[in-house]
């Protein structure tokens, strides 16, 4: 690939191949991390305003270019996330990818300059679970929920964002050796057994200091004045030990009646003593889910196995089993090489007309709705439209009348 430099600054043209976008100016700078930015930027044709991360200094060839591609390419159906709209490759070290543009402030700023309403604070809190769930039911796990990653526009909509550390297997670190992630907000599992172990429970634990500090205007750890990871230390270590990430033996609230309740079940320290889905919690405030329901017609459809990212994305496969039968797939039935998916990652089976999966004790596990598949335990109930993540590959298992 053609080696070309990248001026970035306010007033700077880029040319792009994400249609029907072919140049753009940069505008404003919105953010900036370890790997690039975020800038506000507008189509020079149409003068549509968009979002676009500049990731830059990628090892050519390397893993870290492949999780780039892979967060352009899992999108994410929800009025709650801002989508992707493509992805170029710069050069052999830098990426751009381009977003919807969102005129939102970020929650945190919100929370310090003005006082919100009880009412307006559920409406917030709310649509912030329907978008994190939204994302756990494509086996998309955040890690990094934060109010400076929830963006609040005029009219009330909330939009979540960056998800740039969110699809990936394994505990990664930045150039700092520090943890990806932001401290006060990260589950206890993930710091001990490092990102391989995250599931909706880990977003769960965030979403809990969320409500939190929606709640109280603060964060538990500034009430504490903590600053490090060895104030929690101290904290955990108490005796008795405590149970929940933040004490709410002295505290009440009653933006909702169970508030407490709620908090202390999804901040547990205990990952299994949380809320096993973000559904739980929705249905515990009182909200309503919405259940995608089976095809009346079920028994006439073939069930199909689609593969949604990497080099083999838009493969299909039939899961043909009748009553009672089962069918054990691994890497050469889905993705061919890679070797994220074991030989044998799991199994499908069937049941009159409903279809059960299991994980077969792979080696990177499988996600369901969010949830990791226990290897060992008994099959889970999988349903028309549902993601599978096996590995680093994203699936849908769909019902169809055509084969």
């Amino acid at each position: 690939m053609t080696e070309r430099t990248l001026k970035i600054m306010v007033g700077g043209r880029i040319p792009l191949d994400i249609p029907p976008v072919a140049e753009v100016e940069l505008l404003e700078l919105l953010g900036a991390g370890t790997f690039g930015s975020v800038w506000k930027v507008v189509d020079i044709a149409t003068k549509k305003i968009y979002a676009m991360k500049i990731i830059q200094d990628i090892e050519p060839g390397g893993q870290m270019a492949e999780r780039v591609r892979l967060e352009a390419e899992v999108t994410i159906p929800s009025e709650h996330i801002i989508p992707v709209l493509g992805l170029q490759q710069w050069n052999s070290t830098t990426y751009l990818i381009l977003f919807e543009y969102f005129p939102g402030k970020s929650l945190d700023k919100i929370l310090r300059e003005r006082l919100l309403t009880p009412e307006v604070k559920r409406h917030i809190f709310q649509q912030i679970l329907v978008g994190v769930r939204d994302a756990h039911r494509c086996n998309i796990i955040h890690r990094d929920l934060k109010p400076g990653n929830i963006l609040l526009g005029d009219n009330g909509q909330v939009k979540i964002i960056d998800f740039g550390i969110s699809k990936f297997k394994e505990y990664r670190l930045t150039r700092d050796n520090q943890v990806f992630g932001t401290l006060p907000f990260i589950a206890p599992e993930l710091l001990i057994h490092g990102a391989k172990v995250a599931d909706a429970r880990a977003d769960i634990y965030a979403l809990g200091h969320i409500l939190y500090q929606i709640a109280t205007g603060q964060h538990f750890w500034d009430y504490k004045r903590w600053r490090q990871l060895e104030d929690f230390i101290r904290y955990l270590n108490q005796t008795p030990t405590p149970i929940d990430g933040i004490d709410t033996s002295d505290f009440y609230c009653d933006l909702y009646s169970n508030f407490n309740s709620v908090l202390s079940r999804m901040v547990r320290i205990n990952a299994n003593e949380r809320f096993a889905s973000v559904d739980d919690v929705l249905k515990e405030l009182g909200y309503e889910t919405d259940v995608l329901q089976l095809p009346a017609d079920l028994h006439l459809r073939y069930p199909l196995l689609i593969v949604e990212s990497g080099s083999n994305k838009g493969a299909r496969t039939l899961i043909n089993i009748s009553d009672a039968g089962s069918l054990v797939m691994g890497r050469a039935d889905i993705a061919g090489g890679n070797d994220s998916i074991s030989r044998r990652h799991l199994e499908f089976s069937c049941v009159g007309n409903q279809y059960f999966v299991r994980d077969l004790g792979s080696k990177n596990g499988t996600l369901l709705r969010g949830i990791t598949l226990t290897p060992g335990a008994a099959p889970t109930l999988i349903r028309h439209t549902d993601r599978i993540k096996i590995g680093d590959v994203f699936l849908r298992f769909v019902f169809s009348h055509k084969v």
